[in-house]
């Protein structure tokens, strides 16, 4: 790959902070622009930004060059540099220097960060071959404790010689001997290459692997890094060999002794790299290490390695495949640890929402055997996931695992599909089982046939004509199908024109919300907390929603929404939102509605200067959001033929009665008004809703007890 060379102005920064020399008049105002720095400028800028003082007895330094490098470092929070190999060897000169000046003494987070930036820098090289970094590489060994990330160790002494990493890894190896795992983890490393060899220090130096899922920063997967997938059968056997000898009492049984704290981190490596991969020869495995690595050989409520236990949990729960939450779930029963007990039961949660992000692995459906309610509700889940994800089936897959399963195939004839050409263009039918003959029919009723050799996908509104959407609506409401998840009344959410260029989207910027029901929406609906924002993966996509300030479980308070950016796995700056699938952007923006309405109302309602009346007297007067406007097309097809419904902006009308389609609030001439309903036994017979929503139904059951009296009334 061609290296540019560094560029005018960033010789120039770099000169500023420094005070090599003096920057130009042009540079010296502020705010200071750096929109010109791309990933290789910030990594050429990153070694002189650290090491310009930017504060002196904690306070902030208003000089020029302590304002370019906040400037910079506040960048870094934004884009990820990308080092060549001479700015990479000038920040590992760096971070030596001050292991050397002080070995003891934390720096912002101690001697640990300063081995985590180094990979940090490592990770993000692009010019590994440079000749310098062996010197580099040489003065932080020299100067650092090995022990402290020992895959680290071995890479950097890669970059040295192969002599040196022999040396290396036999010291390790010897230092090391308690946890024999590991060790073999390490003689295992040399043969990753070292991009591979940088992925797994960097793993490795996690210290709660629930913060990583596919890859730390998604750009590699240590499930592609051969040889890693054969050593982690090779490792997972291992570890199930050691419990199954203390189970036959081959060895002394010790609470939580059956594996070191570092071995357990191993394991949960291996087990996560297995489930990503969905290896056929897992599920034996692993089920009889969780099972033995959970429950004590004797009556004791202890078990052989607690950590095991909970990373194995905490595995399953981020790859999870049918087998292994089954697995999980028999483990749950059986335990005795009930604190243990406890934290597995989360990861069995975690793992039923989340399968529905792998809705290829989730799909593996067994033909000769009956699904329960909560399999086939899994499986809607699945299938509703496979929105975002873009997911697609072989023709043939899908007719004998949905559409001619025996216990599927209502699910699947409930849903609009599209087959496509191998050119990507295709049709939108419904499928009818008649007996053992499939048939396809099209918006109009039509029968229609397949394109050869085609391939299946979820219809999806935001691929749709405004025409044909509506045509759908009705097409269902005629057939009265009720569908497991919204579809063709699914909210959807475009770009405008004039954004799709940009590489991030205001449209749910700028909201007040409260934290403490922002963070319970988002931990339901897999968003993650990090630094001022949100994220959360859709397959290879990964939304990255800003905040105004720093949030944590028990803050109190409200915070700021900012704006949303998307990155491609593997890209080191957001995506054009133009980029991405129509079906995918559409559901990553649904996902930040539903984050940002829910929290917005609650911190309208938790003013003690907005009582509720106040607060629901501000919803009414609002226009409706997404999700309401679906609700009002549903009632439009459920109160068809009903006399004198009528709807305006914001509320279904009756005579004089109003109706709002977001809260369900009643007035009677502007004034709120009461309407009971009354407990019918026979309304057991629910009338035909197009999806399951309680305010719907309620809104529903509303209008008819006020057309009843109205006709009442008028006799």
């Amino acid at each position: 790959m061609s290296i540019p060379d560094i560029r005018p102005e960033t010789i120039a920064l770099i000169n500023w902070m420094t005070g090599a020399a003096p920057i130009n008049s042009s540079l010296a105002a502020e705010p200071i622009d750096l929109a010109w720095i791309d990933p290789l400028a910030l990594g050429d800028l990153w070694t002189a930004a650290h090491e310009t003082a930017v504060s002196r007895d904690a306070h902030r330094l208003r000089a020029p060059a302590a304002n370019a490098a906040r400037a910079v470092l506040e960048l870094g929070r934004k884009m990820e540099p990308a080092f060549r190999g001479s700015a990479c060897r000038d920040y590992l000169d760096l971070l030596a220097r001050k292991i050397e000046e002080d070995p003891d003494k934390s720096h912002g987070g101690g001697p640990f960060y300063i081995w985590k930036e180094a990979c940090f820098a490592l990770r993000r090289c692009v010019e590994l071959s440079f000749d310098g970094l062996a010197a580099a590489a040489g003065r932080f060994l020299a100067a650092s404790e090995r022990r402290a990330m020992p895959h680290l160790a071995l890479a950097l002494a890669r970059l040295i010689d192969p002599a040196c990493e022999a040396r290396v890894l036999e010291q390790l190896a010897a230092d090391l001997a308690p946890s024999p795992l590991l060790v073999e983890e390490l003689r295992m490393a040399p043969s990753l290459d070292l991009p591979a060899n940088l992925l797994l220090a960097d793993l490795a130096s996690l210290h709660d692997l629930a913060q990583e899922a596919n890859g730390v920063d998604g750009r590699h997967r240590l499930s592609e890094c051969a040889p890693y997938p054969a050593f982690a059968e090779a490792g997972l056997r291992a570890a199930g060999e050691r419990v199954r000898k203390l189970h036959a009492f081959e060895l002394p049984y010790e609470s939580d002794k059956a594996f070191t704290l570092a071995e357990s981190r191993v394991i949960a490596r291996l087990a996560r790299v297995a489930l990503d991969r969905d290896e056929a020869w897992l599920p034996p495995v692993l089920d009889e290490l969780f099972r033995k690595v959970s429950l004590a050989p004797t009556a004791a409520k202890t078990t052989p390695s607690q950590s095991v236990a909970l990373g194995l949990g905490r595995a399953i729960e981020a790859f999870p495949t049918p087998e292994a939450a089954a697995t999980l779930r028999e483990v749950i029963r059986d335990i005795r640890h009930v604190g243990v007990k406890k934290r597995l039961q989360r990861n069995l949660r975690g793992a039923q929402r989340a399968l529905a992000g792998r809705p290829e692995i989730a799909l593996r459906l067994p033909p000769d055997q009956p699904l329960s309610k909560p399999q086939l509700t899994m499986l809607a889940r699945c299938l509703e996931a496979g929105l975002a994800l873009g997911m697609t089936l072989d023709y043939e897959a899908w007719r004998a695992r949905l559409a001619e399963h025996p216990q599927a195939r209502t699910l699947a004839a409930s849903l609009v599909w599209r087959f496509l050409d191998p050119a990507g263009s295709g049709i939108a039918a419904l499928p009818v089982l008649t007996g053992d003959r499939l048939a396809l029919q099209d918006i109009a009723g039509k029968e229609v046939a397949p394109p050869p050799a085609c391939r299946v996908t979820l219809w999806h509104p935001s691929e749709a004509t405004a025409a044909e959407r509506e045509a759908w609506r009705d097409r269902l409401s005629v057939l009265r199908i009720k569908q497991p998840f919204k579809q063709v009344f699914r909210e959807h959410y475009v770009a405008p024109a004039e954004a799709r260029a940009d590489e991030a989207s205001a449209m749910f910027a700028g909201h007040v919300v409260a934290v403490t029901p922002l963070l319970g929406v988002a931990r339901q609906e897999r968003w993650e907390d990090g630094d001022h924002c949100l994220t959360r993966s859709f397959g290879r996509w990964t939304a990255r929603l800003q905040l105004a300030d720093r949030i944590y479980p028990g803050r109190p308070g409200g915070t700021t929404t900012g704006n949303l950016a998307i990155w491609a796995a593997g890209e080191s700056r957001a995506a054009r939102l133009g980029a991405l699938p129509a079906a995918t952007l559409s559901e990553i923006l649904r996902a930040v509605d539903l984050l940002v309405s829910a929290s917005s109302f609650a911190v309208v309602a938790e003013d003690a200067h907005s009582p509720r009346e106040t607060h629901l007297q501000d919803l009414a007067e609002t226009p409706l959001g997404a999700m309401a406007e679906m609700r009002k097309q549903a009632l439009k097809r459920m109160l068809r033929g009903l006399d004198n419904v009528r709807f305006d902006a914001r509320h279904l009308r009756l005579g004089p009665y109003a109706i709002h389609l977001a809260t369900g609030r009643v007035t009677r001439d502007g004034e709120p008004v009461a309407v009971d309903l009354a407990k019918d036994a026979n309304r057991s017979a629910r009338p035909w809703l197009p999806y399951d929503e309680k305010l719907l139904e309620r809104i529903y059951w509303t209008a008819i007890e006020i057309a009843l009296r109205l006709s009442a009334a008028a006799d």
